[in-house]
């Protein structure tokens, strides 16, 4: 059985049980032959029998993995692992498009011979984490090396050996992250260039970066290393690049809605599941407040949220200096997410990313960003205004605007001419007060965190408190609570009853009384579009029983039999309605 401790995006950390046999996922399995020495830091060990196949075991010897059909694994560093790996007409080989879990693991076969056919390799790890699920376990033989080794973890595979590094070893040559060296051109790493030498230095290593990608897990922050050990070699470039464009809705499944700050320095940071899913929600979810009749389109800034930056300061004053600044709608403009309404610049990832900033965009920059302000501005507004400085000239091509600016967005002349501009593009609009105009600033929110039918939570409620902490209440009863810790709005009972004939993130449990948290083995069914750290809604017999935090996908939730489901917040008392 696998129960997942800690996600980032297909990688987990896992304790996975097999009988008697616990171990932690991801790991490595060392080979146990003749001439070999298993480390005293492994956890895991692999004997190989020429005839028999392989067993994996425990370092008390507790077995994982025995015999699995088709494997073969090198017995020495002389034996060359392209020979080992297995081979279809093989007699009792598993067919290539069969997916066939051995037990708790399931073994990718021909793993080595994938090394050379990225497309192939991406496709077959694919269907086997979808076919096996969240409660298997894969093992990838013959394929790791230290470069690759984040790499494969992100792409969901759970266990490696060590085979590789010790036929690399073998011929003088040293697996580090950055890719593999010649022993003898390295006499800085090691002094002693044998293959004993090597292989103690590759084995190091690779455990060295299994505890960084353990380590990455936990801060959900697996991406941001891929991308940079991913640079290492032409086939890890495809594989990451491929997974993006052709797996995301695999990815998107399992990247969640909220994390922790990080960097998106490199070009494929535009193709993160979680980024292209906040393109996509804002593409499909985003519906303006009614009011809101005048487009302006602001640079981002450095600092996050938005709102706490000097420029946006600058520029929020200039809006509410004008006798109706309710009438505008600010959408700011950024790499790698495209642009942000400012009624959701408190949500993961618009608070969380940073960027080196050069003022050059590259034509998958601008294309992404001219989608969203197009989209944006279809969306019932009758004036554009930029504010976008140099970075004006692009957006121009999409949208009919006013430039307001005058060198810097933030010099005195152009916000001057901001201000003055935005008072007369207002003047012919109602004026809609700064309550009601909270309330529905805040719809738009709920519609873009729940989707389309989110927005009724906001049906007759009111928004109090000091931005950007916001509370809804109804009738003096609170329903939930905007927070820039949470970036979400997080439910009471009675928020979650007023969005319950929504039938959105709801999760039915079994017939129990629950008692703490709910776990995955109480869920019945859940919506498939719950996210990791989605605000949702747990009933029971048709009825609201709790409200809390997903701590797992929707598809996770209902295919897991261990595990942490819902994280309760608040739960109905027995014979009452809330606790």
């Amino acid at each position: 059985m696998i129960e997942t401790l800690q996600h980032s995006g297909l990688a987990r950390t896992a304790k996975l049980s097999v009988g008697d046999a616990i171990a932690l996922t991801p790991n490595i399995a060392f080979v146990r032959a003749e001439g070999v020495t298993v480390p005293d830091y492994a956890e895991l060990v692999l004997t190989a029998h020429p005839e028999k196949g392989v067993r994996m075991t425990t370092r008390s010897d507790q077995p994982l993995l025995e015999h699995p059909s088709g494997i073969r694994l090198p017995l020495s560093m002389e034996r060359r692992v392209s020979e080992a790996s297995c081979s279809s007409k093989e007699e009792g080989a598993v067919p290539e498009e069969e997916v066939r879990p051995e037990g708790e693991v399931a073994v990718l076969h021909r793993a080595f011979e994938m090394r050379r056919d990225a497309r192939t390799f991406v496709r077959k790890v694919s269907v086997l984490r979808e076919a096996i699920g969240p409660m298997g376990a894969i093992y990838a033989p013959g394929i790791m090396d230290v470069s690759n080794l984040a790499l494969l973890c992100y792409c969901g595979i759970d266990i490696f050996d060590d085979s590789l590094l010790l036929y690399e070893a073998a011929k003088g040559k040293l697996s580090l992250p950055e890719g593999t060296l010649q022993a003898e051109k390295a006499p800085w790493l090691l002094t002693d260039a044998s293959a004993e030498g090597c292989a103690a230095l590759n084995l190091r290593s690779a455990w060295n970066e299994l505890m960084m990608v353990r380590h990455m897990i936990g801060e959900g922050r697996l991406r941001e290393l891929v991308e940079i050990r991913s640079n290492a070699s032409p086939w890890s470039v495809s594989v990451l690049r491929l997974l993006d464009l052709e797996r995301y809705e695999l990815q998107e499944k399992n990247a969640p809605v909220v994390g922790p700050r990080f960097y998106a320095n490199s070009k494929q940071a535009l193709f993160r599941p979680d980024i292209r899913r906040w393109r996509k929600r804002v593409l499909e979810r985003f519906q303006p407040a009614e009011h809101k009749k005048v487009l302006l389109l602001i640079p981002c800034s450095a600092k996050k949220p938005y709102f706490i930056s000097r420029s946006h300061q600058l520029f929020r004053s200039a809006i509410q200096s004008i006798p109706n600044p309710e009438a505008v709608q600010e959408l700011i403009l950024t790499s790698p997410i495209g642009a942000v309404p400012r009624e959701l610049e408190l949500f993961y990832p618009a608070a969380q990313y940073d960027i080196p900033v050069t003022g050059h965009w590259d034509r998958e920059e601008v294309a992404m960003v001219q989608e969203l302000v197009a989209k944006v501005a279809s969306l019932g507004f009758e004036k554009v205004i930029c504010h976008l400085g140099d970075e004006s000239g692009f957006v121009k091509q999409v949208v009919d605007c006013i430039d307001t600016t005058s060198g810097s967005p933030t010099s005195s002349e152009s916000l001057r001419n901001l201000a003055m501009t935005l008072e007369k593009a207002t003047s012919f609009y109602e004026r809609v007060g700064r309550g009601l105009g909270r309330a529905r600033s805040m719809a738009a929110a709920a519609r873009f965190q729940f989707g389309p039918g989110g927005e009724s939570l906001l049906d007759g409620c009111s928004v109090s408190g000091n931005y950007p902490y916001s509370k809804i209440t109804e009738n003096k009863v609170q329903l939930g609570l905007m927070t820039p810790e949470r970036g979400m709005i997080s439910l009471t009972l009675e928020g979650a009853a007023k969005l319950m004939p929504q039938r959105l993130h709801q999760v039915q449990m079994g017939d129990f009384q629950i008692t703490g948290n709910l776990f995955a083995v109480g869920v019945v069914e859940a919506d498939e579009g719950i996210r990791i750290g989605d605000e949702v809604i747990i009933t029971r017999n048709g009825a609201l029983e709790a409200v809390g935090i997903a701590g797992m996908s929707g598809p996770e939730m209902k295919r897991s039999k261990r595990g942490e489901a819902v994280r309760i917040r608040h739960k109905r008392r027995p014979g009452t309605g809330s606790e």
